[in-house]
């Protein structure tokens, strides 16, 4: 079914008419919009931007006058296959596919003179052309039957000339088969398209034109009333009952609701009144929960449509009030109904006058308030304007059949779902068995919870957790089957948080939730790069309903302080105080390993084929029970997996249910941790397995890196290595259905003898890389001199690409910065923390430079850039410094040295290249202090160079720190015992000093127990500090520890580090007074 406009809006170049019909195309529900006489220019007219209807046609003249669109809804499927456009704005035919049938639209604008030569001429035209159903509408700006179609107090039979012309008209539309539709619906009646206020005079000019055969698609078609405009909008609907391009409506919490405060506190007093009469022992949690949603659903269906009627009830009234005096005009025109009709309509173009400006006060003090600030408001201005992300057609049954229609692709999709989730029922897959499972995980070497984490992981939920999850809810996220959003929750947390505890309560003792609470909507995503027209290239997002969101939350937050101590650090996705930084700085120390010590080596990118969705459950249980995970924390994780069900949502259809008994749903805040476990045992599978062999630098041996299911694979003796890699990786498949899909694996060979390459080439059947492969949004080359070549180069292109779009934007210079700091400085940031290397300093000077010309739009700065740069607390406006924020980037990584007790895998790496020195020791030696270290690797010593140029302003002083560590004396004092020191946690300075001055060693000897023998010792430490250069002089107070320095003191995973370093470095300087 489908709702057709024609409308002459007698020009659109007025924002008050625009507004006009964007009210009553919304309030109409049409989905295909004809206009006529827009008077729109060429090249030179406003924009029309009416809600939902993204797809636009226009044909316009070379001056204000004449000109015609058409605009499709963006619920509508549609595709274009041809477009003819009148150079002078009379008529546009669209030759398309409207909702998978196809339709020539024909939308006509006639001159008021010579109409039959025009409208022959036209109608020859689509002759030659027209395809499917032809659909001609529009002002002909004549009648077809002036005896019923005119009516006019001046000459009230129409002349024998006007008969004629009419007849010649029908005659000429018989000759091709068209019927006038409102006409044939409407025998009897007389109603008009168009009021001439000057004469007094009705006539209906506006039609819809059929042919035969189209005609019983037609459902309806009605004049509505001549309100702002001098013609009436003629609405046809037509096609079958029950189909069309919109889906049915699903219930969602309408949030703008609350508010108001009536509606705020009838739902207050109903959930009050509800749970009060219902919370009684009869009655399970889960039945007074899910009964609840019925309840509330009702209110809500009530105050949205009262509010809404209280917003339209002017506008309502004063259109009944035209209507009736339209009808008595058009009946016996006299110049007291003329009258009381143009008062009518005066009111409705005052109202409609008074609401646009409402908006644009509304909308400018938003813009004024929030589009120079960074933000949701911001963003959505920056970003282009995206394509309709509608699914126009799917190819399935292997190339053989296409579907095109909303509910069919749906339900293909849902097909294929359906496989993807019941993989048990696969005959092509082995049958997972308990006893192989349990035979696999045996071998492995994984960690246990102690009784400890067992007791505070099973420990029972509270209601000051359920508040607390529920407020850290993200914002604006859609709500699941049951339409009760985020929102609703936050607001009334004091009432449901104690009903929510009963029901997550039961449902953990129980092992399951409500099927209904189960249920699910799969929005599939294409994914980026590739054919949005098959099944496996969407990407399934999962609509959780927001209560077994927040119970899922909950679980997600105890795992969360587990995982750090489960899963080894070479997996970084998802686990706290991990970054995928980390796995690419691990990556580039290892090749710059491969290189010195020119190892044959082939770096593996794996692809997992829906690596998410194919989570065997019995194997999770397994992984789970492995890592010591309580019997009842496994009942109350697979309560979200008891019987779940989904359906996919396709163009606001819903398919046909499907059961669900594998994977991990993506979009529960459970998933990824869950994941995390369960690749672990693969992950542990090639670490200790001697026949695949990785890069050993001192005394590890490292393999793999893990980001979620990203799985990059370092191995050396590739020939014996590979082959004994695919063993473990079926072995893996064979017990968790986990699939590699090896043609999309990347494969990059360094140091391989060609010989070798080409039969490793010939053997497995990897995508073979020459120069690069790509991993967490970076490309790794072979060497890392390639580094910049490769991503920086290639990145200052979509920095100048990036800015020159947004050139075209209207922001002002505040705007421009916060468009900077908030879009385009964190992917400068991504690059600066994943590849922290050394950058030209022309490179820097020349990204530096964009973004300054972009912010003053190519023109002198007004404000001195070094001045913007500072923080706003320091009289700037934080503009990005791009060297400072480069410098800090690397000295954050230097900072992760720090990080207790298990740092990055990377600094292990550097590391064991400095020998018996420690980093986190030389670093606070002076360059000259430093003893000799020839193997460290280029980036370290870049790490260095960095410090000692900023150690000054990260510290607050050029003296001897407080935050040094106690090992760094033994540079200083010969034969200086610090294992004594630091065994009675004694591993600062900052520790022995109070006030400014160094604590007498009866002080320290009463603090920490120590003896005589320690005299010594602690008079050596006091000449060191106490020596020109140290950091206490007597006579000054102590300062406190810098930010950096605190962080050192005691490292902590929650600290940002680079916000950190950078607030450091970017200090003002006396220049800039």
């Amino acid at each position: 079914m489908l709702k057709i406009l024609s409308y002459n809006v007698k020009g659109l170049n007025a924002p008050v008419k625009r507004h006009s019909l964007e009210a009553d195309v919304l309030r109409l529900k049409a989905e295909v919009v004809c206009l006529q006489e827009t008077h729109f220019k060429r090249l030179a007219h406003p924009l029309l931007r009416l809600r939902n209807f993204t797809t636009q046609y226009h044909a316009t003249g070379p001056t204000r006058a004449r000109g015609v669109s058409i605009l499709i809804r963006s619920n509508v499927v549609f595709q274009l296959h041809r477009k003819i456009s009148d150079p002078q704005g009379r008529y546009l035919i669209l030759i398309c596919s409207l909702n998978h049938k196809t339709y020539t639209l024909v939308n006509v604008y006639s001159p008021n003179t010579d109409q039959l030569s025009f409208i022959s001429g036209v109608l020859n035209r689509v002759s030659l052309v027209a395809t499917g159903v032809l659909l001609i509408c529009g002002d002909l700006n004549y009648s077809i039957d002036p005896v019923r179609d005119v009516r006019s107090p001046k000459i009230p039979i129409p002349t024998k000339r006007s008969i004629r012309q009419g007849q010649k008209l029908s005659d000429l539309f018989s000759s091709h088969g068209l019927y006038d539709v409102w006409r044939l619906w409407h025998p009897g009646d007389s109603e008009f398209t168009f009021h001439s206020t000057v004469h007094n005079m009705y006539s209906r000019l506006d039609y819809f034109l059929l042919q035969g055969s189209s005609l019983p698609q037609v459902l309806h078609c009605e004049i509505l009333d001549i309100t702002w405009s001098d013609h009436a909008p003629i609405l046809l609907t037509i096609g079958e009952r029950g189909e069309g391009g919109a889906g049915k409506f699903t219930w969602r919490f309408n949030d703008s609701i609350l508010s108001d405060p009536g509606a705020m506190a009838e739902i207050e007093q109903t959930l009050k009144e509800y749970f009060a009469l219902n919370n009684t022992p009869g009655i399970t949690p889960e039945t007074l929960w899910q009964a609840h949603k019925a309840v509330l659903r009702g209110v809500c269906l009530k105050w949205a449509s009262r509010l809404n009627k209280a917003r339209q009830a002017d506008r309502l009234s004063i259109l009944s009030q035209i209507h009736l005096a339209a009808q008595a005009n058009s009946s016996d025109p006299t110049p007291a109904h003329l009258k009381t009709l143009l008062e009518a309509q005066a009111r409705l173009s005052d109202w409609n006058y008074k609401a646009l400006l409402f908006s644009q006060r509304r909308l400018k003090a938003r813009y004024y308030a929030f589009r120079d600030r960074p933000g949701r408001l911001l963003a959505r201005y920056l970003r282009p304007m995206v394509a309709n992300s509608r699914i126009s057609h799917l190819v399935i049954d292997s190339g053989r059949r296409t579907v095109y229609k909303p509910l069919e692709i749906g339900n293909a999709l849902a097909t294929y779902y359906g496989e993807l989730y019941s993989l048990q029922s696969d005959p092509l897959l082995p049958s997972s068995c308990e006893d192989r499972v349990d035979r696999y995980l045996s071998d492995l070497h994984l960690p246990s919870l102690t009784p400890t984490q067992r007791d505070g992981l099973s420990s029972p939920f509270t209601e000051l957790e359920i508040a607390t999850t529920i407020q850290s809810l993200p914002s604006h996220k859609s709500p699941g089957p049951d339409g009760f959003t985020d929102t609703y929750y936050k607001k009334f947390s004091a009432l449901l948080t104690p009903h929510l505890l009963s029901l997550f309560i039961s449902a953990a003792e129980e092992g399951r939730f409500p099927e209904e609470m189960l249920r699910t909507t799969i929005v599939p995503l294409p994914k980026p790069g590739k054919s949005p027209t098959l099944c496996p290239n969407f990407r399934p997002i999962s609509l959780l309903n927001v209560d077994v969101k927040i119970y899922a939350k909950i679980l997600a937050n105890r795992v969360a302080d587990l995982l750090p101590k489960l899963i080894c650090s070479d997996q970084v996705g998802f686990i706290r105080g991990r970054q995928g930084p980390h796995n690419t700085k691990k990556l580039i120390d290892l090749i710059q390993v491969i290189q010195t010590y020119r190892i044959p080596s082939v770096l593996l990118a794996l692809d997992a084929e829906k690596a998410f969705d194919r989570v065997d459950w019995m194997f999770l249980r397994k992984v789970l029970l492995k890592f010591g995970f309580p019997a009842s924390v496994l009942q109350s994780i697979f309560a979200l997996y008891a019987s779940p069900t989904a359906s996919v949502l396709t163009a606001g259809f819903l398919s046909e249910q499907i059961r669900i008994s594998n994977g991990t749903r993506q979009g529960c805040p459970l998933s990824p941790l869950l994941y995390a476990l369960v690749i672990e045992p693969l992950a542990q599978r090639i670490r200790q397995d001697d026949g695949v062999a990785g890069i050993m630098v001192g005394p590890t041996t490292y393999k793999i890196g893990l980001f979620a299911d990203d799985i990059l694979l370092t191995i050396t003796e590739p020939t014996e290595s590979l082959p004994r890699l695919g063993e473990i990786l079926t072995e893996y498949s064979e017990v968790s259905y986990h699939k590699i899909n090896l043609p999309k694996s990347q494969a990059l060979s360094i140091n391989v003898p060609n010989s070798t390459r080409k039969s490793l080439m010939q053997h497995f059947k990897f995508e073979w890389r020459e120069d690069y492969l790509q991993y967490l949004g970076v490309k790794i080359p072979k060497s890392p001199d390639q580094l910049f070549e490769l991503n920086y180069k290639p990145f200052l292109s979509h920095v100048r690409q990036l800015l020159f779009k947004w050139k075209r934007t209207s922001l002002s210079w505040i705007g421009r910065m916060a468009a900077i700091k908030m879009s385009l400085l964190p992917k400068l940031l991504y690059y600066f923390r994943t590849i922290p290397i050394r950058l030209p300093k022309s490179y820097i000077e020349e990204v530096q430079s964009l973004l300054n010309c972009y912010v003053w739009n190519g023109k002198r700065p007004r404000v001195p850039t070094r001045l913007l740069n500072l923080p706003v607390r320091r009289g700037g406006l934080a503009m990005p410094n791009v060297h400072l924020y480069h410098r800090a980037a690397v000295l954050a990584s230097l900072a992760e040295y720090f990080h207790s007790p298990r740092p990055p895998q990377w600094t292990a790496i550097e590391q064991s290249f400095a020998k018996q020195h420690l980093i986190t020791t030389v670093m606070w030696l002076t360059r000259r202090q430093r003893p000799p270290l020839p193997e460290l690797l280029p980036i370290t010593r870049w790490y260095l160079h960095v410090w000692d140029l900023s150690r000054a302003l990260l510290l607050n002083t050029t003296s001897l720190s407080l935050a040094t560590p106690i090992e760094v004396l033994t540079h200083w004092i010969a034969d200086f015992d610090c294992v004594r020191w630091t065994s009675r946690g004694i591993g600062y300075l900052h520790q022995l000093i109070s006030r400014g001055n160094m604590m007498t060693f009866e002080t320290l000897k009463q603090r920490y127990k120590l003896t005589e023998t320690w005299r010594l010792s602690y008079y050596q430490i006091a000449s060191v500090i106490r020596r020109p250069g140290g950091c206490s002089p007597p006579t000054l107070p102590q300062a406190p520890l810098s930010p950096f320095a605190s962080f050192v003191v005691k490292p902590s995973t929650k600290v940002k580090l680079l916000s950190i370093c950078y607030e450091a470095l970017n200090v003002p300087s006396l220049d800039h007074i």
